[in-house]
């Protein structure tokens, strides 16, 4: 998707890559935090010091479009034309060569949210008491800090031993097996 922005829309790489994004944190924040954060779309690490300029990619339309309440109270801006303009390209880049894939029972799926742009399609669940196979989806985030080779990234946590994923104020991981 990177490459193909880059050969047809160089003006659109270079909007994405500005750091005027607005981001929801989705009431994922812990306190003194705000609701939201700004950043890149698409973002290059740095050249040197071992690191090749890995392209990092954090993208999902629903962080951007559910801050309009905040938009409207001006609390932070809305996105400019050019901006709308590159939210409409990059989707309809990554629906052009999107590759749709189909997991049955069992199967397990590994990916990169920040190489990998995936979305869900519809499913069918089971109530437990049907006997009937269901859905059971785990969310595990790995990062290694950018001082033992992992990615140099535009966050504050880049270079911490524990970095990454959602922890808000002191409260514990909790992983349930079940939907709640």
């Amino acid at each position: 998707m990177f490459n193909i922005l880059q050969q047809e829309r160089p003006d659109v790489v270079e909007t994405l890559t500005k750091p005027i994004w607005y981001f929801s944190r989705r009431l994922e924040t812990g306190e003194g935090q705000r609701e939201w954060t700004v950043q890149p779309v698409i973002y290059v690490e740095p050249v040197g010091e071992g690191k090749q300029g890995r392209v990092y990619c954090k993208w999902d339309p629903y962080f951007v479009k559910s801050l309009e309440s905040r938009w409207k109270a001006g609390e932070v801006p809305e996105p400019t034309p050019e901006m709308k303009e590159a939210m409409q390209v990059l989707e309809e880049t990554c629906q052009r060569v999107a590759l749709h894939m189909v997991l049955e029972v069992g199967d397990i799926q590994f990916l990169s949210n920040s190489q990998v742009l995936h979305a869900r399609t519809a499913y069918k669940d089971y109530a437990p008491s049907t006997g009937k196979p269901r859905r059971h989806l785990m969310r595990l985030w790995l990062a290694t800090p950018s001082s033992e080779g992992g990615w140099t990234l535009p966050f504050h946590d880049t270079a911490e031993k524990k970095r990454g994923g959602i922890q808000v104020n002191d409260n514990r991981p909790h992983c349930p097996l079940d939907a709640e």
